[in-house]
């Protein structure tokens, strides 16, 4: 069975702070997701677009693989990187159209990417979100 990213159902998100509100949206992804053959997801990798502060676009890399044997992930901007553990839900939803329900969050020190727009003045928890659906491919 093939898969696709639904981008209509996918939302990603960063908050800083004991706040939930998002400090940064993020308008579009690249990547894929990689699940096993009964359905558990196994990894991904994705490319989130941040805007840097030059103005230029950088990009957010989060990555995981084997995610049922080590349960982190690793998060890259520009030269500094981290691994911190990941939450993961991933489910597949029966019906006419089945779909896999994905939800990935991860935290981690403000000090650790001094990603653009969170300030550095002391360190902060940041979170990283994610909300998706893989739906099935119909063949034409």
């Amino acid at each position: 069975m093939a898969w696709r990213i639904a981008m209509d159902a996918t939302e990603a998100t960063l908050s800083a702070g004991p706040s939930d509100e998002p400090l940064y949206t993020f308008p579009e992804l690249d990547g894929a997701f990689y699940l096993r053959p009964g359905g558990e997801l196994a990894g991904f990798a994705l490319r989130l677009p941040l805007r840097s502060r030059r103005g230029e676009p950088r990009d957010l890399w989060w990555e995981a693989a084997d995610l049922d044997r080590e349960g982190r992930a690793w998060l890259r901007y520009g030269q500094q990187e981290v691994c911190r553990a990941v939450s993961v839900l991933c489910r597949e939803i029966p019906g006419e159209r089945p779909y896999e329900k994905i939800v990935l969050e991860t935290a981690f020190s403000s000090w650790g990417l001094r990603l653009p727009g969170v300030p550095l003045l002391r360190p902060r928890r940041v979170t990283l979100r994610l909300f998706s659906e893989l739906r099935t491919v119909v063949p034409r």
